[in-house]
């Protein structure tokens, strides 16, 4: 059996090499330049193309690596698997975009009949306010922000057209929850989620009031994509920079940060480098302690795409220092062991919701147990305390093994 062909390219030149053909996109709808082709264009293997492609996906940029390939007449140099796989991406991803809108469609209608403001977020805005064509942005869920005092209500509506709440926490932990999700059984792979907070609940030490968002809203223009929506809001391209920085790098974290939300970052800077506000996004950031997240999501964006920012900015940025800096630079560290991993979620918390969530965690309620470990009868709950409680032992000893080793290392060098 013929051994395997291996990729020699490594994870970081692949990633450089999608950047650069990202940054050769224009804004609006003038024609794509053909690609800059690296100078050891003609030495890929397959092997490396299909890294290449299995990169891009990853990190969400398959539809784009596809669109900026094909509009530039590049297209025909790839191997022909990694072809009909990218126009395959780029197909489904057109298709369930196009279903998404159609329920955000149906969704602005009637909240519209309720007097309900809509808020489009995240991948559903920029799909259709900053990307040349809707199948470009790959999106897990349609995002909306909806005022806290109509929540209830805008449920009730999602319910009434046919959605069902979908619960992705344990009730011990959903008071960490900052938003609702829904989903359709009909229509497989869509949630709906109706956020009336951003980033986090006021459980965690970066959460901030929404007065300033709410503030922060214009109604959507969807004409960049060609596509008519109704009866909605976006937040100002300003606002919007600073949730999506924020949201990158402290709701999720750098480690767990998708290229594809830096590259929503270089779209909007890139479209409205006119409108955008540099001292009002500079000293909101300030006013919320999200300076460091900003700096390090800007200085992301710029590393991956050259984005055009304005040199003061970065220069005012540099060094700033607010109480969620340790925060920033931790959340950029992959975690080795499960403890490690509830220490970063601690660290996000305020002292009384951090005593909640550990008290969850190692004395959960009988009915987390059952659930948990789906227990025949409710008599092996105490046996199963104390399984999970030797299970936390052993993480503890692995955590302190990689501490130890990471020290060792640090020591070293």
């Amino acid at each position: 059996m013929p051994n395997k062909e291996i990729s020699t390219l490594p994870d970081e030149s692949a990633l450089g090499i999608l950047c650069t053909w990202l940054g050769q996109i224009p804004i609006g709808q003038q024609p794509i330049p053909k690609c800059k082709i690296p100078s050891d264009w003609g030495g890929f293997s397959s092997a490396d193309w299909e890294q290449l492609v299995s990169k891009a996906y990853n990190q969400g940029l398959a539809p784009l690596m596809y669109w900026v390939l094909s509009k530039s007449g590049s297209f025909i140099s790839i191997p022909e698997s990694e072809r009909n796989l990218l126009r395959a991406i780029y197909s489904g991803t057109w298709i369930k975009n196009q279903n998404i809108f159609k329920e955000l469609e149906a969704l602005a209608k009637a909240f519209k009949q309720a007097s309900i403001q809509l808020v489009v977020l995240k991948g559903a805005c920029v799909a259709l306010t900053v990307y040349p064509d809707i199948g470009l942005r790959p999106m897990a869920d349609l995002d909306v922000l909806i005022p806290c005092s109509k929540m209830h209500q805008a449920i009730n509506i999602a319910k009434s057209l046919g959605y069902l709440e979908h619960f992705k926490s344990e009730p011990e932990f959903s008071y960490l929850d900052h938003h609702v999700c829904l989903y359709k059984s009909c229509i497989p792979g869509i949630a709906l989620e109706l956020h009336e907070e951003l980033i986090a609940t006021n459980s965690y030490k970066f959460a901030v009031p929404m007065n300033w968002f709410w503030n922060q809203t214009e109604p959507m223009d969807s004409s960049f994509s060609k596509r008519r929506l109704e009866n909605l809001l976006m937040l100002t391209p300003t606002a919007q920079v600073l949730y999506v920085a924020t949201h990158a790098m402290l709701q999720h974290g750098g480690k767990d940060a998708l290229l594809r939300w830096f590259y929503d970052l270089d779209r909007l800077i890139r479209s409205y480098k006119e409108s955008l506000d540099w001292n009002l996004l500079l000293s909101q950031a300030r006013i919320f302690n999200w300076g460091s997240a900003l700096e390090a999501a800007l200085n992301k964006t710029v590393a991956c795409f050259e984005t055009p920012i304005p040199e003061q900015v970065l220069s005012s940025l540099s060094g700033i220092s607010d109480r969620n800096q340790q925060l920033v630079a931790l959340k950029q560290i992959r975690p080795t062991t499960h403890l490690l991993m509830e220490r970063q979620e601690l660290l996000s918390m305020k002292s009384t919701a951090r005593i909640r969530y550990l008290l969850a965690l190692v004395v959960p309620s009988p009915a987390f147990m059952h659930r948990r470990y789906q227990m025949k009868s409710p008599w092996m709950i105490p046996l199963y305390y104390i399984i999970r409680w030797w299970d936390i032992i052993k993480d503890c000893l692995r955590s302190l093994i990689s501490i130890f080793k990471k020290g060792s290392r640090d020591i070293r060098v």
